[in-house]
């Protein structure tokens, strides 16, 4: 692990987020990928959750972060109109606060809008100590997304005191609640009840026209998945966003 992060063997990959009325893209996730030089890209889901739980993954979640930084402050330095990218945090970063000096420290470093380094949480941390992180997040006026809406303990409830700006509708979720007519209402009264009180919406996971035109019709704004894009190495991704610029 040591000696592939050392090797420059992980590298950032970004999948678009787009717009679903336009189809312009608006926004990025940062996600991290392992090119090995003899087994190639080696799949997120196979070493993830082993980093998670020996705790290496720290190092990559830091690495991704800078990097994403350094890529912002050079769309801004290129004059471009930088777009805003999102980050993962892992939930190991939850137990103490010393993630947030971190963040603190690459948004001066880099003389970047904390608007554009989004933050992505999953809603399925629910202990004390992840709450008063997040809130500490966004007194100091980061962006907070929260990351596979729809998975775990989900409520009414919380979603009225979530410190949250943006839900991100969860991939299954999507998939299971649209095999049915009933199912297709609770997807359509999530999102309205959702923009009634402020938050901002992204759905996850979204593989075809059927569920792109569901979704623009119940005013989900912003969509990202295979439908749309994989998730693309840097050079392709400024390709598609801005067209004349040599990366």
């Amino acid at each position: 692990m040591e000696y592939a992060l050392e090797a420059g063997e992980f590298t950032v990959y970004l999948q678009p987020k787009y717009s679903i009325a336009t189809e312009e893209i608006v926004g990025a996730e940062a996600l991290v990928r392992w090119i090995h030089p003899e087994k190639d890209i080696i799949s997120p889901g196979d070493f993830v959750p082993i980093f998670e739980q020996n705790g290496f993954i720290i190092k990559p979640d830091e690495f991704v972060w800078e990097r994403v930084c350094s890529l912002l402050r050079k769309w801004i330095d290129f004059g471009l109109s930088p777009i805003p990218v999102s980050v993962n945090v892992s939930r190991i970063h939850l137990k103490n606060n010393r993630f947030i000096a971190t963040f603190d420290r690459l948004i001066e470093k880099y003389g970047l809008d904390k608007r554009l380094l989004e933050i992505e949480i999953t809603e399925t941390i629910d202990n004390i100590n992840a709450e008063n992180m997040i809130k500490s997040l966004k007194e100091r006026g980061y962006m907070l997304l929260m990351d596979d809406f729809g998975s775990g303990y989900s409520t009414l409830n919380m979603l009225k005191s979530t410190p949250f700006d943006i839900i991100k509708i969860d991939k299954e979720f999507l998939n299971e609640f649209m095999l049915s007519d009933r199912g297709k209402k609770i997807i359509s009264h999530t999102i309205s009840m959702s923009k009634d009180i402020g938050l901002g919406l992204v759905a996850e996971g979204v593989e075809t026209k059927e569920q792109a035109d569901f979704l623009c019709s119940c005013s989900c704004n912003v969509a990202q998945g295979f439908y749309y894009s994989r998730p693309i190495d840097i050079d392709a991704f400024e390709k598609m966003v801005f067209p004349p610029m040599e990366a």
